[in-house]
This record gives C-alpha cells, structure tokens and sequence, in this order.
C-alpha cells in the first residue's frame, strides 16, 4: 500500500488523541481492566503514563461498564461510551477505533492503548512518537527482541520443523539477532491512513522496539502474579492525582 501521508506542515504540532479500550465483558478474568495490579487498577497504569508523557492532547478510555467509567475519569482519562455491538467477545479492536473515530474526528494521528500492557512507560510513548514523526510514517508498531527457536508440527504427519533456524548451525544468542514480536502495547495510525483503511497499520510503517520484560501477557491468574512483580520493579509509579 503506498503512503497515506499528508504533506506536513513544519509549522504546526499535529494533534495526537489517545484511545484505551476497555469493555466490561473479559472472560479470562473478570473485570480485567479494573482489578487491582500491585496496589492501583490495572487500566491505571497505562492511563498515568499515557497522561503524564505530554504526548497527547486527549487520553480515552472506551467502555460500555460505568465501573470502568469511574476508575478511568479517576485515573485522570476522559470517557468515551463505546456502542454495545463494539464491545462484545467477537468484535474487533478496529471496530471500536472505528465508533471512536467517527465520534472523536478532530485528531491527526489516533494512538491505541492495550489496557494489559501496563508496563509501558511515559518515555515509551516519547520515544516512539519521536520515531513516529522522525521517519514521516502512517503507522507504528510495538515490538520485542526474543532470542527463541521457533518450530512447526505438520498436523498430517505430526512431523516437527524448525522456523527460524538451521538446527546443525545453531546459533549462540550474542551472534544472532533474534526475533522481533509484536507485543501489543500501543500503535500510532495517522487519520488519513485510518479513514482510508479501517486499519490500526498500514502505508508506509515503522517499529518501536521495547524491553524484552514488556512481552509478558495478561490471559491468566498466573501471568497475573508475574506482571504484579514485573510492575513493581519496572512499571511507572506515578503520583497520585490531587
């Protein structure tokens, strides 16, 4: 696809809108997005650091749960009440960008936020949205740097293959560059990209490389517990609003 850009004007700041979807229906773990995360709610994490990077003329959190409602305009975001057929189990993270957007039209580059991501920081948002501009792109992804040999089973023969690499050349970790893999913390998509598109990536993109520690998910109890010690030593400890 070729660029979606828009002549920029070097004289005016473009204006950055930041969207945190957050329905009320997560099945893995009830209420995700507003149970407590070592010691503050988890969508509280990625609200203060979205906030407090000076990256966004306006931070949403889109839900259909008042209880959602209330913990984000506590954590300092504005609301915005997502339509019910954009917050079911099956719907897409675009159609909810979509029902934002065409709410929420005054913006020239759309920023989406995983609420699970609460690992990400104020200089993360900086540093890509440095990146972002830097390079003249539409969209931009996050990403880590994983050093794992990635294999294949053939389901007809049950016949195992490597992916990624030559097992009578394996490679030791300092000579080999590794994977990058879309960990899902945020993405930066201009307007004209996403009116064309629908699409949170598309033209010409770029990648924002993160901490490794930044892959770890949020689908169990268990990865639950490993985020709570991954936030206590690497999360951002804002302060408290007044």
């Amino acid at each position: 696809m070729a660029s979606a850009s828009a002549e920029p004007n070097p004289t005016e700041a473009r204006r950055v809108v930041a969207i945190i979807p957050a329905r009320g229906g997560s099945v893995s773990i009830p209420l995700k997005n507003i149970k407590e995360l070592a010691g503050r709610p988890l969508i509280d994490w990625c609200v203060r650091a979205a906030l407090d990077s000076g990256c966004f003329a306006e931070v949403f959190v889109s839900t259909d749960h008042d209880g959602i409602a209330e913990v984000a305009e506590r954590s300092g975001a504005k609301v915005y009440r997502r339509a019910p057929e954009t917050a079911t189990s099956t719907a897409s993270t675009e159609s909810a960008m979509v029902d934002f957007a065409t709410a929420h039209p005054d913006f020239d580059v759309l920023c989406l936020i995983q609420a699970t991501s609460p690992l990400t920081t104020p200089s993360h948002f900086q540093e890509a949205s440095a990146l972002f501009n830097r390079q003249g792109a539409d969209s931009l992804v996050t990403a880590v740097r994983a050093h794992r040999f990635m294999w294949r089973v053939d389901p007809s023969t049950g016949e195992a293959s490597t992916k990624n690499y030559d097992p009578e050349k394996r490679p030791r970790r300092q000579d080999w560059e590794g994977e990058l893999i879309e960990n899902g913390a945020f993405y930066f998509t201009s307007k004209v990209l996403f009116d064309q598109s629908k699409c949170r990536l598309g033209g010409k993109m770029v990648l924002y490389e993160m901490p490794e520690h930044t892959l770890t998910e949020l689908d169990s109890m268990i990865d639950w517990e490993i985020m709570k010690g991954l936030c206590q030593e690497h999360g951002y400890h804002a302060k408290a609003s007044d």
